[in-house]
């Protein structure tokens, strides 16, 4: 009889052998619970759940669909709970009916702030908006979308291949940059318009598909130069009708934690360097109907800096807003000297992303538009500016005021001094000028 050495069991076989065992035990039991709560369990009982619906079965009453923020006892702002949204609370909406059950959707249907029930016919709505778009009935969103798309970059006949990439230049016709990319507007009634133009785009992936999306798109949207597929991103802006500006990084007094782009423009660098830099940028992409700045407090008080910076962007065809954070800035007086098609913003309106504060200066601008005619505010990409844009938006032909692209009204303010037709002096006096 051979002899046997009695060995202790692994403890690795061991702790997987009771690790299992006891998964499998679980298992069961929540099997067997869920089993039976499911089977003896009565629905009735169960938690409240609201359920959110386009459209009901056929025979059944339809929810009536109401605005994100609807009025409440009388109150015509079209901002309530911003702020709530600003502090990441959720979302309260108020109905007629008072009924808990009814769904807030979240768009606006109808003419501004017009509420249609979900059972009128398409023929009794005249359009619809959805995500800034205005649709019209019988049409469908895509289809209203493609019809305001703006033609694909580039544009061979303002472009120019240089060594550092494709640049803008001015047409053999006179037709510029500015004008070719820029997005057709009409104001035949000279009524009081408003521009926005939201910055930082490119940068973080969902803001930017998110301000393409839902904005509508008369609002002009500005890239960073540095931002990843900077192309593709203004093309598919341009493809749902929004006109592009691209944003030159400036010295500004303090670059605080924020590491300074490689082509920022400095204003003691050569007149040569603020060239190449400029060159550098501008060539990251085409589609683009002007520039505005990316800080730049201090470049904007170098006159002579400005004033070559004009020039540069004048020859090129190329419009220059200004973000409106620049004070003092020269710039205004070098657009005027070179004749560059220039506009300065009358505020920022996201300074501090504070939905109250956005309201007030999204008002202020309404304000501004009804007493000189056109006013001008920019925003940066944040998720509350995007969110109070598409609101506010949708409710502004009802106050008599139109959105217009920034494009329609940067405008060229060089003097230029009358000259008097030598054919009407007569008596051989012609060959003078005018005063």
């Amino acid at each position: 009889m051979s002899d046997r050495v009695a060995r202790d069991p692994s403890p690795f076989k061991s702790g997987v052998a009771h690790t299992a065992l006891s998964l499998l035990v679980f298992s069961g039991l929540f099997l067997a619970a869920g089993s039976a709560i499911h089977l003896a369990g009565d629905a009735s009982e169960a938690s409240p759940a609201r359920q959110i619906a386009l459209f009901e079965p056929a025979g059944t009453d339809r929810p009536r669909l109401k605005t994100r923020f609807a009025a409440v006892d009388g109150d015509a702002s079209p901002f309530v709970a911003a702020s709530q949204r600003a502090n990441g609370d959720d979302y309260e909406d108020f109905g007629d009916s008072g009924d808990e059950s009814d769904p807030s959707l979240g768009v606006t249907y109808g003419d501004g702030a017009k509420v249609i029930n979900a059972s009128t016919s398409a023929s009794d709505a005249e359009s619809v908006r959805i995500n800034g778009v205005s649709v019209s009935a019988g049409r469908s969103w895509q289809e209203t979308r493609e019809l305001a798309s703006l033609s694909r970059a580039p544009i061979w006949a303002v472009t120019e291949r240089t060594s550092v990439g494709y640049l803008p230049k001015i047409a053999e016709d006179g037709r510029t940059p500015a004008g070719a990319y820029a997005r057709p507007f009409a104001n035949p009634e000279n009524r009081p318009t408003v521009s926005i133009v939201l910055g930082g785009l490119g940068i973080n992936w969902r803001h930017t598909q998110s301000a393409i999306d839902e904005l509508p798109p008369e609002v002009t949207l500005s890239f960073a130069p540095s931002a990843r597929n900077l192309q593709g991103w203004i093309d598919q802006a341009r493809a749902a009708g929004h006109e592009v500006l691209l944003e030159m990084p400036m010295e500004p007094y303090e670059f605080g934690r924020e590491r300074p782009h490689s082509q920022v423009l400095y204003g003691a660098n050569g007149e040569d360097q603020i060239a190449r830099n400029m060159d550098y940028v501008m060539s990251r992409a085409t589609g683009y109907f002007g520039v505005t700045n990316y800080q730049g407090s201090k470049f904007a008080t170098d006159s002579a800096a400005t004033a070559y910076f004009s020039e540069r962007l004048k020859e090129r065809g190329l419009a220059f807003v200004e973000d409106g954070s620049l004070t003092p800035s020269t710039f205004p007086a070098a657009a005027e000297q070179t004749g560059l098609r220039f506009r300065a913003a009358n505020t920022p309106i996201d300074a501090r992303p504070d939905g109250e504060e956005i309201e007030n200066k999204l008002l202020e601008l309404e304000s501004i538009a009804l007493e000189e005619g056109a006013a001008l505010g920019t925003g940066f990409a944040y998720p509350i500016t995007i969110d109070m844009l598409k609101e506010w938006t949708s409710h502004l032909e009802d106050k008599g005021i139109m959105l217009a692209p920034v494009s329609a009204t940067t405008r060229s303010t060089k003097p230029v001094a009358p000259t008097v037709d030598t054919a009407e002096l007569g008596n051989g006096e012609g060959g003078q000028t005018g005063g």
